[in-house]
Formats: structure tokens, C-alpha cells, sequence
């Protein structure tokens, strides 16, 4: 078997030299380093027929492999490679390497261990309730009880609504609930913790009468998570990465899971001419470093979410450029990755359609095309659950 070795999970390839490295033809030079926010592998010494059939196999999947120039001619006994693509391609030519001869099996299998790190957990554990990752993302309906959030600004203000409404969620599909008492629309004011807990604690308790459904507590206010903890919540998802004084012990003490997301700025003044030189790569690099301060105060990693902050501070073109790489986020945090894309204005710039409300069509597009998401958090949780289940239907039957 051929030793392997990761050369990047996304942070971007010095293409020239790794062409040298293998012998490849240097002609696709100008093609290669076009390509970035992939994974890329180093394989070593691989028989000239095996690099062949490691090459066409990685095509199969949709991943592609550098290997010298005269493989085919059988001139070299044996050639480096360098194995690149999206996590998820690479899988899929990984498993078109089962049963191939020359160790490529076993060379697949380390591949394998590469793409997909022993500790990204398999579940996550809310409210005395697993919530287990699949090939399809978990469902996180959103239940804004505020009078000014973007799309439903007011329509859940009373306890009675807001329980019926996250009934209906939950038959409809989704795994947990997220209850927000502030709008962080771009433009919004901050809300003070009084007047959150006067919004969300009595909507946690109404929910309480009916169904014991994972929820969510919106926000980054400790006061805020801790009484909605204290009351039926039982998880924490605070857009400020959790750099909030209080935030992250007070996580640590209730041994509650996080969602920590990146945002540039404050709700307030975000949008307001937001600029990157790489947009995902310091989004990525972010949320690692809030990954690691949790960690390093006593939070588990398989506890964590996390999530790059769709529409908080992005152009349209960041946007498109974070929903691209969530597979490699998640491999650079070791966490699974949340998305909040559902009804943001980047779809109106795309679409035209100007009311929130009427975007949920094309916020399931997105959820269906996009990789590396491992939880959505939707309006609509009853199209969102269609619109996966066809899109898995559609992947088995490929």
C-alpha cells in the first residue's frame, strides 16, 4: 500500500511546485491553480498501472489526480499523486477504488481517514435527545417571536401562536426549534436581556405544555441563555461567535452544545460596505479560533456548531463563495457546519423576488444544491424536508 498524506484541507495549493513534485505535464499548470477550497492528498510511490487506475477512479467521482506524464507508457516504475477535489468527490472516487488491485483498497481507506476525521461527531445531543447526522442535513425551524424580524416579524407574539407554530414545525419534520426574543436583521438595534426574556421564557414554557422537542435559544445574552435554559431550552445559538463576557463559561457550566457563527460587526452597521481579501478562508479561520477557545474552557469539539454567517456582513459574492465551501470549513474546524441562508436578501439579488416570504422556493433550491451543510435552519421546514428527501432520492438513484 501506498503511503498517503493531507496537503491541504482548503488553504490553498502551491500548484506549480506540486507539479513538479509528480512529473505532471506542466501544461496543466493554468488549468490546476484555478482550483481552490479543495482538499488535496499526496500519495506516494504508486505503480505506474495503479496511478492509471487511481486517476480514473478520482474522475469517477468527480475528484481528479496529478501523476507523472509517462504512467501510461509505463516508462517510470512508479509515480507520486497528488489526489485533489472536494471532500466529497474524493469520497465518491475513494469508494470506486474498493476491489481495485495494486493496494488501491487499502490506499482508498487512508484516503478515507483523511477526508473524514475520527472526532466530526455523529450526533448531537439535545435535550435528553439525539439528534443523528445523516446524508441529509438535520432541520432547525426558525421561530422568531419579535416584532420586527425581517420575514415574520410579528406573527408569533403571543405564547399561545408561537407554541401552536413549533407544534407544527415539529410534525412537519424538523429536529429542533430555534426561538429568537431579538432581530438581528441588518439594520436592528440591540434588545436589551430584560426585554428578551420577557419575549422567549413564556414561549419556552407554552412549548413545554405540548411537546418536548429540541430547542434552540437565539442569542448572545448569558442572562437570556441561562433562563431559557433553566426553562426547557437546550442548546445555545449566539450569531457573535460567543465572545459575549459569560457566554462561553456559562455553555461550559450548563453542558449545553453551541452554534458559534461569524458575523462582521454588529447587526446595526454590518452591512454597511463589508469587504475580504478571502472571504472563506477568514470566515474558516474565525470560527477555528472560537472552535479552539471553547475547547481549551472545557467544551467538548462534538458539541459545537458552527456556522459562517450568511448575509451577516457578505456581498452577494461572499455569500455564494461561503456556501461553496462549507465541506472544507467543517474539515478545517472539526465541526459540523450550520447554515442560516433561508430567505436572505442575496436570493432577492439573484431572483428579483422582492417579499421574504415568497422566497422559501429558492431557499430549498439552495438547501438541495449545497454540500457540507450538516444543519439548516429554514422557515419553512415543511419544503425543506421535501425538497431533501427528493434530492436524496435523486443522489440513491445515480
Amino acid at each position: 500500500m501506498s503511503s498517503v498524506r493531507l496537503l491541504s484541507s482548503g488553504q490553498g495549493l502551491a500548484w506549480e511546485s506540486l507539479v513538479d513534485l509528480v512529473g505532471a505535464d506542466s501544461a496543466c499548470v493554468p488549468r490546476v491553480v484555478l482550483r481552490d477550497r479543495i482538499s488535496a492528498v499526496l500519495v506516494e510511490e504508486v505503480p505506474s498501472p495503479a496511478a492509471s487506475i487511481l486517476k480514473q477512479c478520482m474522475l469517477a467521482g468527480g475528484a481528479d489526480a496529478l501523476v507523472h506524464r509517462e504512467v501510461l507508457t509505463c516508462r517510470i516504475p512508479a509515480s507520486r499523486a497528488v489526489v485533489y477535489g472536494t471532500p466529497s468527490a474524493i469520497l465518491r472516487g475513494c469508494n470506486s477504488l474498493e476491489g481495485q488491485p495494486f493496494g488501491l483498497s487499502d490506499t482508498g481507506c487512508e484516503i478515507r481517514k483523511l477526508m473524514k476525521p475520527d472526532a466530526l461527531a455523529d450526533r448531537l445531543r439535545v435535550n435528553n435527545r439525539n439528534l443523528i447526522f445523516t446524508e441529509t442535513p438535520l432541520v432547525m425551524g426558525i421561530l422568531n417571536v419579535t416584532p420586527d424580524s425581517f420575514s415574520d416579524g410579528g406573527e408569533f407574539l403571543s405564547p399561545e401562536e408561537a407554541a401552536s407554530k413549533a407544534v407544527m414545525m415539529e410534525k412537519a419534520g424538523a429536529d429542533i426549534i430555534d426561538i429568537g426574543g431579538e432581530s438581528t436583521r441588518p439594520g436592528s438595534c440591540a434588545v436589551s436581556a430584560k426585554e428578551q426574556i420577557a419575549r422567549v421564557i413564556p414561549v419556552i414554557e407554552a412549548i413545554r405544555n405540548f411537546t418536548d422537542v429540541p430547542l434552540s435559544i437565539d442569542t448572545c445574552l448569558p442572562e437570556v441563555a441561562e433562563a431559557a435554559i433553566c426553562k426547557g431550552a437546550g442548546m445555545i445559538n449566539c450569531i457573535d461567535g460567543m465572545e459575549t463576557p459569560g457566554m462561553a463559561e456559562l455553555a461550559v457550566s450548563l453542558g449545553v452544545p453551541v452554534a458559534v457563527m461569524h458575523m462582521k460587526g454588529i447587526p446595526e452597521t454590518m452591512q454597511i460596505n463589508p469587504s475580504y481579501g478571502d472571504v472563506s478562508r477568514e470566515v474558516a479561520h474565525y470560527l477555528l479560533s472560537r472552535v479552539e477557545s471553547l475547547v481549551n474552557r472545557g467544551l467538548s469539539a462534538g458539541s459545537i456548531l458552527v456556522d459562517p454567517g450568511i448575509g451577516f456582513g457578505k456581498r452577494l459574492e461572499d455569500n455564494l463563495s461561503l456556501l461553496h465551501s462549507l465541506e472544507w470549513i467543517g474539515l478545517i474546524t472539526g465541526c459540523r457546519v450550520l447554515i442560516g441562508h433561508s430567505r436572505k436578501s442575496f436570493l432577492k439579488t439573484i431572483t428579483g423576488i422582492e417579499l421574504p416570504d415568497r422566497r422559501d422556493s429558492i431557499t430549498h433550491v439552495v438547501t438541495s444544491l449545497v454540500t457540507g451543510a450538516d444543519m439548516v435552519r429554514v422557515h419553512d421546514v415543511t419544503g425543506t424536508v421535501a425538497a431533501l428527501k427528493l434530492a436524496l432520492a435523486i443522489r440513491r438513484a445515480l
